[in-house]
Formats: C-alpha cells, structure tokens, sequence
C-alpha cells in the first residue's frame, strides 16, 4: 500500500509502574480494537497513547497515575522513533526520543536519548521535532510567535469519552477560535512550507526594514544638522572642494617660502608637523591592515558556511529522497542477477534483501534516516544564525575601514604638503596662509570622520531598498499561496463533507436527518456541525455525528496526498452516550472497510465493549479481552 505523508502510526505501547512493565502490546496498520468490558482500563490506554504522543495530559485516572513511564514505539513517514514521558499531574511534561525501537531504546546509552522541552525556547521542542519528522509546517498564527503544536493537532486526532459531543475538538485550557481554524486549515493541506515560510521572513523582513529606516533616521538627526545630505555624491563634491581651497593655500605658501629663499632670509623651519603628521599615517596603516585582515577572515568564514549550508540542504533532500527509494526498493525481488544475468535463488528468509539474500532491516534505515534529518536541521539553524552574526560584524568592520581609509588619505596629503611647504614663523602672511591650510585640514578631517557614517547611510539605504523589494515578492507570494491555501481548504472539507454524509447513510435507521442527509456543514473556528443545517440530536446520534466526521477527516486524507493530515485516528466514543451495539458494531465494520480500502496506509485505534462478531480477530484486536479482574494495566 502507498504511503501518503505525513503519515504517523503506533507499533508499539509499554507502560511501567515502579521499574516493573504493567502494559506492552504491539500495533498494526489499519484498524486496531481495544476491546473489555466497561471500567477494565481501555480508556486508559487510549490516554496514554495520546500522552506518548505528546498530548498534554494532568486529569490521569486512578490506576493511571500509578504508573511511571509511557514507552511509544511510533512510525514517522516510516521512520521508526521511541518517545518516552513521564507520567506525572503536573502540565507540560518533557519528552525523550529515542531513534530506534523499544528494544533498542531499553538497551541504549542515556546520551543517545535526546530531551525536548514542551515549550520551545533556547532548545526546540518536542513538537518542532516531531513536526520535522512528519514534514509538517510549524505554522506560526495570530500575528504572534505562537506555534502549533503537537498536542494542538492531536486534538482533531483522538475523540475521548471526556469531550462534549458536540464539539469537534477535544477541549483545552486556554482555547481559541483562531488556534482551531489554524489547526483544521493545516491538516486541510493549507499552510505550504512556502506560505509558511513566506509568512515568517515577511515578519523578519518587516521589522530588519524597520530597524534599517530607524537607523537612517537617528544617523541623519546625529550628523545631518547643518542640512546637507549624507550622500555619497555630497561627501565626494566636498572633499573635492576643500582640496582644492587646500591645494591653492599651499602654493600660496610655496610661492612666499621661494620668494622668502631667494630674499636669502634664513627662518628656521618647523618640522614637528612632518612628524606628527607620518606618525599618524603609519597608526592608520596598522589599523587599516588590521581592519581588513578582519574582514578577509570573516568573509572567508562565511563563504565556508555558505557551502556547509548548501551541503545541509543536499543532504536533507537525499535524506528524503532515500525514504522512498528504500520505500520501492523493499518491494523488488529479482530473479536474475542484474550484473551478470544468472538466476537468483529464494532462499526464503524473511526480512532479507531481495537480491543477496542477507539480513535486512529496512528500520534501522529509516531511524538512521530520521537522526540525520533532525541533526542537520539543528546544524542549519545554527549555521544561519552565525552568519547572521558574521553579516554584522562584517558591517561594522567595513564602516570602521572606511574611515579609517579617509583618515589615512588626508593625512598622507597633508604630509606631503608639510614636507613641500614647511611652516616658517617669520611672516605674518605666511603663519596667515599656514592658519587657513590648517583649518582647511580640519575640515577635510572632519570630512573623513563621517565617511564611516556615509558608508553606513549608503549600506542601509541598499538594504532597505533590498528589503522593500523582497517585502514586495513575499507579499506577492503569500497572496498566491493563500489563495491555493483557500482553494485546498475548500476542496478538503468538500471532500469530507462529502464522506460525512456518507457515514451517516450508512448508519442504522435511527435518526431521520441522517438519512435524508444532503448537507454537512462544519467550522473549525466555531468548533461545531451541521447536518442539513441542524446541529441538535440525541446523545447517541450527536456521538455518532462526531465520530463520522472525525473518521471522514483521516480517510478524506487516505485519497488525497495534498492533505497535512498524519493519516492517524485514536477514538474512545465508538459506543459513548448510549450508543446500542448494532450500530456500534455498524460503526466499526465501516471503519475496517474504509480503512482496507484507503489509497495510503492509515491507522485507526479504537476501544469498545461491544466489538463486532466478524473483528474480533488477532489481525485486528490488540491485547486480549480486559475483564474487571484481568485489566490493562497488569500491576
């Protein structure tokens, strides 16, 4: 069977209370029955397979609570993964992931755990990891830094006996319109990576557009009170200008010092500004070699990050691309040799490779698979982030180079006119012509000091013209991508509206609206359902209601690989409210045919007192039949 991803499956649930395993049972694809009579603990297990899959869980049952850990051995797009959690009152737990399986896991080294908060922070959490491995947007919304998060989409996944009936979503503290509608419109198949992404580097681009104006602005109130502009055409037309008053002054100078010479006046000549003056050149040499080795080392830091960037970003797609090709290649048997053309015998072993017959476990594989994903992700983000760094420090250096630059440019001038034209203190008009040489000189320094700051101004005005320009692109696309998110959204919930009405035409003859139904209206926002317009029934039937649109939901996704939807149904209410058992029973049978039937693999965990006849078979049930005196948890 094909797999639609994201996809997300249990195989395996082990409970411990004390150090002592109480539950351990295997789990398959398609549907799965926990079956007991009433209060003999299915609805615990249920729990815990919400818990382990990080729903955050502080109303545990009475023998629940007795326990210590939750082992969850879970498939992530076919990448086998161990979460582990312990089981406590207090809200917001943290999970260990373990890349392997439960056996591995029980034998591993405590360093190859990882721990994730519940919460991101300075470490992801859990959820952007798990988010990572099902290769589902983590979807920011509310014009805020919120994030989904798993426990939030687990809740249009797992249907309790503890959840209003006439509600879609299992309740939460602190719940919102906007969260349900964000969570609905993701497992819709709205929310693409590049709308997602589109959306999160509009939110930087605004506010690094922002900061860049800002900068402008308190660079022009600092330096720009005289009212000349901070351009670079302005700063070259004045230093141009000052150079050449400087230039005129000191062949004035060069003329009366000859005339001075020739008159065989013999004035001593000052040399201390030559020396003041080299002094300064060879400081500002030191610093500008200084500066630029800086520079040269941190570009050449950046351009070898740049290329480990891009090698991340290969590897991350030959990592999902090596998924499906093991995905096709398990599935060849080869009756000739490829190489050499001569027959391939069968040796019938299980779990072999298909043509040299040794050993394989496509498991170990795919957990490799997901390690490697998930570390280079972290390795990416930690990467960008220094070049972010590098880009400022870059910035900073270059604006100190640049004045820097100008300084040494007008000293090195004014060298070479103290050198042609020494200063003599014998003439009124020469020490005049030295004044005016030497506020010329001040202006043209003054000039060079904002050179660092017209270098900023030029930086800033290229960035916020780059930034307004890439502004304009993400707009351009998030309005693409909304309008497709729009149009995917529509056509998902047609097409589970449209297996809503089918479920309850299917149903026994209990309710009218049921039968007559040609209508199914729902709103995540509103977290509510509409038969026909009405939203009122009995308990069973409101039951059923619920049950029927959050089944059509997972199969709608089974036949449609555009869906963010994990393929994955946990239900508790197959029988809630007074539900009889012929139409329970109803219920499951349809459940079973949906789910042999699917396009994509799927898993549907259900629990029930009443199984039907025809399901209560090894290939379907998980565990044996709970009993008041042999329950779940074997304590």
């Amino acid at each position: 069977m094909t797999m639609f991803k994201p996809n997300l499956r249990v195989e395996r649930l082990q409970v411990t209370a004390r150090g002592a395993v109480v539950y351990d049972e295997q789990f398959h694809t398609g549907l799965n029955i926990i079956r007991g009579e009433n209060s003999s603990g299915k609805s615990t297990i249920m729990d815990f397979i919400f818990y382990g899959l990080g729903g955050d869980l502080n109303n545990w049952r009475e023998s629940a609570i007795r326990c210590d850990t939750v082992f969850l051995q879970v498939a992530l797009n076919g990448g086998t993964a161990t979460f582990s959690r312990e089981v406590s009152d207090q809200p917001s737990r943290p999970m260990r992931i373990f890349l392997g399986t439960i056996d591995e896991a029980v034998g591993a080294r405590l360093e190859e755990w990882q721990v994730y908060p519940y919460s991101r922070g300075a470490k992801d959490s859990f959820s952007q990891v798990i988010f990572r491995f099902l290769g589902l947007p983590e979807v920011q919304y509310a014009e805020t830094d919120t994030k989904i998060t798993i426990n939030q989409v687990l809740r249009l996944l797992y249907a309790d006996q503890l959840s209003p009936v006439e509600k879609l979503f299992r309740p939460q503290r602190f719940d919102d319109a906007i969260t349900r509608q964000t969570v609905g419109e993701l497992l819709c198949g709205a929310f693409s990576s590049k709308f997602y992404n589109a959306q999160i580097r509009l939110g930087l681009a605004n506010k690094e557009f922002d900061l860049a104006d800002a900068q402008m602005k308190a660079l022009i109130r600092a330096h720009g009170t005289d009212g000349n502009p901070l351009t670079l055409e302005w700063f070259t037309a004045e230093t141009a200008k000052y150079n050449a008053q400087l230039e005129s002054t000191n062949d004035q100078i060069s003329e009366l010092e000859e005339k001075i010479f020739h008159a065989q006046f013999e004035d001593r000549l000052s040399l201390n500004d030559q020396e003041e003056t080299y002094k300064r050149i060879v400081q500002l040499q030191a610093t500008i070699a200084r500066l630029q080795e800086e520079i040269d080392s941190l570009e050449l830091e950046r351009a070898d990050s740049l290329q480990f960037i891009a090698a991340i970003d290969e590897k991350l797609i030959q990592l999902n691309q090596s998924d499906a090709v093991i995905d096709e290649l398990k599935t060849l048997e080869y009756e000739f040799c490829p190489a050499c053309l001569a027959p391939i015998d069968n040796h019938d072993v299980e779990g072999a490779c298909g043509l040299c017959k040794m050993a394989y476990d496509p498991r170990e594989t795919k957990a490799r698979s997901l390690k490697f994903i998930n570390e280079f992700s972290r390795q990416r983000k930690e990467s960008l982030d220094l070049q972010n760094d590098r880009a400022s420090e870059i910035e900073l250096l270059r604006e100190q180079l640049a004045t820097s630059k100008s300084l040494w440019e007008q000293a090195s001038r004014h060298y070479q006119i103290a050198v042609r034209s020494p200063t003599t203190e014998l003439r009124l008009k020469l020490r005049e012509l030295n004044r005016s040489a030497g506020y010329l000189i001040r202006k043209i320094e003054d000039l060079a000091s904002k050179a660092g700051v017209i270098e900023q101004m030029a930086g800033l005005s290229k960035t916020t013209e780059n930034l307004r320009i890439e502004i304009d692109g993400l707009r351009a696309t998030i309005d693409a991508e909304r309008k497709r998110n729009s149009t995917q959204v529509s056509k998902a919930k047609t097409a589970i509206a449209d297996l809503v009405v089918k479920f309850l035409k299917w149903d026994l003859a209990r309710q009218s609206t049921f039968e007559n139904a040609e209508t199914v209206t729902f709103e995540f926002d509103a977290d509510r359902i509409a038969v026909n317009g009405d939203s009122f029934f009995s308990a069973s039937s409101m039951v059923y209601l619920k049950n029927s649109f959050l089944a059509a939901f997972c199969f709608a996704a089974t036949q449609d690989r555009s869906f963010n939807h994990p393929r994955f149904l946990l239900m508790d209410t197959v029988e809630d409210k007074g539900m009889e058992p012929l139409r329970s029973q109803n219920f499951q049978k349809l459940l079973f045919k949906m789910s042999q039937s699917a396009a994509s693999e799927n898993q549907v965990i259900i629990a029930t007192s009443m199984i039907a006849p025809e399901l209560n078979v090894p290939d379907i049930t998980v565990g044996e039949f709970y009993t008041h005196d042999r329950r779940t948890l074997a304590f």
